[in-house]
């Protein structure tokens, strides 16, 4: 049974050793059917059946697998539900080896098609995403694979053929590096588990690929087939067909974001970030291992199995303001950073044409992908699209998409565009929340991050790295599955641009309170007031909050992450606060000021008639808004960053 297909299924293992005796005749027709648990939660079910056939002239078994999903995801509040149902046929022989195979994935009204076909000197391959054009890929191989573990193994246990202590050792291939390895499936011994008839004696295998570190149990029954299997937050265990089909009536929600401790509204302009990441016990799941990268690094891990652990990881600033290069780029060595993939299908002239209208004559790679990344941020409707995974073209049509579209569109256009670029994975800081997210890395004379659906070019220092989604060697899904659900963030302390350090970890220090000198900061927002006089009542609060009272006045002050935006949404700059471009409004008494600064969308809302008042607030906010330092580029400019360079 392929349990965990994904949309383009070519996780597959290779042919096992060891010959096998012959049979008189292959295993008969056999259905079976799965519920599919994530953390314990039902959310769909798998039907298989099993069957004698031929396939061009060689005797097989036709295995047909169909498994239907329904789930919900929490992001912040906001809940949606994907329903996925993934029909495989496939045509394989006795020992495993994969002939032949063709998926349907139905998400919505869209069908995603991936064929598979042994040509005697590899796998061709073809994948069409609903109305896109397909895509075709050659698999060079010596010899085919086969098409999982329970194949692998299902007619040596039929034969008898496996015995605790045994190792069998086979290879895998690897669709992304596009190339095999090994893997290797230890034999435990026997153990009973539940089936929907009542107990079997089940043969207790685990498998293991050395290279991901991923393990796989499964419980085989007499004939082979799994009666219950394991796989990092994922169970599957056969049941009856009445129970396999009894879907809950909502589906379970799972959270991919979690509060920030504490909620860190200046964290755009933070160029290195020291956290704890606490990790809740879990004892189906093994731990995560976050990837060395340019965006973070774990630099110390403590605790037990019993009681959690805390991972002590590093966030730095991903950026190289000199950094230049003409485009297209068309040096070898990026040709994977340029191709085309199921996603995003670069050649396509609808993607070539709109990358050279949002371009134009700009030739600077790194000053066309800040355009891209802008375009693609201004001109995507913030709103989750009908499917899970959507390309392109499909984008570009639909005008809407979170943060895995951003990504995909971006990438795609700089692909089209001739700038090498790659999907990315993790978690990010958005200032209240951490969430799980997809961004960017771009060559432009050197890598460095970008996000589109913040409209940066050059990251900050709010970024986790699980790793690449489309690169070899690289499993991000695994790390999101291990650590999804478990996570608590703690900021212990933060740099920001100009070499200002905060350490958060002591409440009473996040806001100072000084009227006898006058000065008051939120070091959470950055917040400031200094040469506040005597007569006025400053309270600092929440976590971006101030208010201001005086002789004749009363005033509120917000400072929130901009997440990309500028003053255009208030109708643009019209005027100064602080000596920081603003917009202004007045409307009898009352004034508003929003000023963009240092990444944060600071409002300030004062009511009162005297102007001496609004003027000595003026003075006394200046430091909210001091600029700090900022890089340069190596034309001289300052580097793009954001809606508009920062102050």
């Amino acid at each position: 049974m392929r349990t965990l297909a994904p949309v383009w299924p070519l996780a597959l293992l290779c042919l096992g050793i060891g010959p096998l005796s012959a049979q008189d005749s292959p295993p008969k027709a056999a259905e079976r059917w799965y519920e599919v648990l994530r953390h314990g939660k039902k959310v769909g079910y798998a039907r298989v059946v099993w069957a004698p056939s031929t396939w061009r002239g060689r005797s097989t078994i036709r295995d047909e697998t169909t498994i239907v999903r329904r789930t919900s995801r929490n992001m912040g509040g906001a809940l949606d539900v994907f329903e996925t149902t993934v029909e495989i046929e496939l045509e394989r022989a006795l020992d495993g080896t994969l002939w032949w195979m063709r998926t349907a994935t139905s998400e919505g009204d869209r069908v995603t098609r991936d064929e598979l076909t042994w040509t005697g000197s590899g796998y061709d391959e073809v994948i069409q995403v609903g109305d896109d054009p397909p895509l075709r890929r050659t698999h060079p191989l010596e010899r085919p694979v086969a098409t999982d573990a329970e194949a692998f193994l299902c007619e040596r246990a039929r034969q008898g053929l496996l015995a605790a202590g045994q190792t069998l050792r086979y290879r895998v291939l690897d669709a992304r590096a596009r190339t095999a390895r090994e893997r290797t499936v230890r034999v435990l011994g026997r153990e009973t588990v539940t089936g929907p008839g009542g107990p079997v004696d089940c043969l207790k295998v685990v498998e293991r690929d050395a290279v991901s570190g991923e393990e796989t149990t499964l419980w085989l029954d007499p004939t082979g087939a799994f009666v219950r299997l394991h796989a990092s937050d994922a169970l599957y265990r056969r049941v009856s067909a009445e129970a396999a089909r009894a879907l809950p009536v909502r589906p379970p929600a799972f959270d991919i974001t979690t509060p920030s401790f504490p909620p860190l509204e200046r964290i755009f302009s933070a160029e290195r970030v020291l956290l704890d990441l606490h990790l809740q016990a879990d004892p189906e799941r093994p731990l995560p291992d976050f990837p060395d990268s340019p965006w973070s690094r774990v630099t110390a891990r403590r605790g037990d199995d019993e009681h959690g652990w805390v991972y002590q990881i590093e966030l730095r600033r991903y950026d190289d303001p000199t950094a230049r290069a003409r485009i297209p780029v068309r040096e070898p060595r990026f040709r994977r950073d340029l191709e085309p993939t199921p996603l995003m299908p670069v050649d396509h002239p609808r993607l070539r044409a709109k990358a050279r209208e949002i371009i134009g004559k700009e030739t600077d790679a790194r000053r066309a992908a800040y355009l891209l990344a802008r375009w693609v941020h201004g001109h995507l409707v913030k709103q989750s699209p009908r499917v899970a995974s959507t390309t392109a073209l499909e984008i570009l049509d639909e005008g809407l998409g979170d943060c895995s579209e951003h990504c995909v569109l971006f990438v795609a256009l700089c692909r089209a565009a001739g700038i090498p670029a790659r999907r990315v994975s993790g978690y990010v800081n958005i200032g209240t929340l951490w969430g799980a997210h997809d961004w960017a890395e771009v060559w432009v004379g050197a890598w460095m991050g970008a996000d589109p659906t913040t409209g940066e070019v050059g990251t900050q220092a709010r970024y986790l790295f699980f790793g690449y989604p489309d690169l070899p060697n690289s499993f991000p899904e695994l790390v999101s599955r291990r650590a999804s659900g478990r996570m608590r963030f703690v900021v212990r302390r933060l740099w920001e641009r100009g070499g200002r350090s905060y350490d958060l970890s002591r409440a009473d220090a996040l806001r100072i309170h000084d009227p006898e000198h006058g000065r008051y900061a939120h070091l959470l927002c950055g917040i400031e007031l200094e040469g506040v006089p005597s007569d006025w009542t400053v309270r600092l609060s929440g976590g971006s909050f101030a208010s201001v009272e005086g002789p004749g006045f009363r005033a509120t002050v917000s400072a929130t992450a901009d997440q990309g935006y500028d003053l255009t949404q208030f109708g643009g700059a019209n005027g100064t606060f602080s000596g920081a471009p603003a917009c202004l409004q007045a409307s009898g008494a009352r004034r508003t000021a929003w000023v963009h600064s240092r990444r944060r969308i600071v409002r300030v809302s004062f009511t009162g008639s005297e102007e001496e008042a609004w003027r000595a607030l003026e003075r006394a906010l200046q430091p909210t808004f001091a600029p700090l330092l900022r890089p340069r580029t190596a034309a001289g400019s300052p580097a793009e960053s954001g809606a508009t360079p920062p102050r």
